[in-house]
């Protein structure tokens, strides 16, 4: 498939479909970066994949990078992450899978850390701004090209063994989120 010059496109995805768009970045040619890009930004909910995928360097892995190093650029507009303490599915059966599988982009002495998910703490070893997931009607200040982390413990807390608050994902605050993110949330 081929995207005409003029699409906007708004990627969001959950859990293993976070993983999903955030690889298909990889997709786009150098050519279409920046501006050019038909990618107007990224929504990350509860990423199931490593928060050092977009990492330059890894902790303890000298000259090594994360799988999506570089391919921020792919996105003009924001790359928005949600994240919250109480998502039990990344915060710690992803990691404990990761380190069964031996399927990890970081080395570091905190195990769950080395093997944590976007999903968990947001994006790790890139510049990510951090801010709470705002009621809907208040303001973003986001940056284009730049990752977000969104704070969601105060509303995405909801859930029982063994996800916990992993599929606690329709609030109305999320679906500003995405809005915003989109650059259509001053419309609403």
């Amino acid at each position: 498939m081929v995207l005409e010059q003029s699409a906007r496109v708004h990627l969001i995805g959950h859990s293993f479909g976070a993983r999903l768009v955030s690889f298909s970045l990889a997709g786009i040619p150098a050519a279409r970066a920046g501006a050019a890009s038909p990618v107007k930004s990224l929504m990350l909910v509860h990423g199931a994949f490593s928060h050092f995928a977009f990492a330059s360097s890894l902790p303890g892995k000298p000259g090594q990078a994360g799988a999506l190093a570089g391919r921020a650029d792919r996105v003009d507009g924001p790359l928005l992450a949600t994240f919250t303490e109480h998502d039990d599915a990344v915060g710690r059966s992803y990691p404990l899978a990761s380190i069964l599988s031996q399927d990890n982009a970081s080395a570091s002495s905190d195990r769950l850390y080395e093997w944590g998910a976007v999903g968990h703490d947001g994006y790790q070893r890139v510049d990510a701004d951090e801010v709470t997931l705002q009621p809907v009607g208040k303001g973003y200040e986001l940056r284009p090209a730049a990752f977000c982390n969104l704070n969601s413990n105060a509303v995405i807390r909801t859930g029982g063994p063994p996800s916990g608050a992993h599929s606690d994902i329709v609030h109305p605050e999320l679906a500003w989120a995405v809005l915003s993110g989109a650059g259509l949330g001053q419309h609403v």
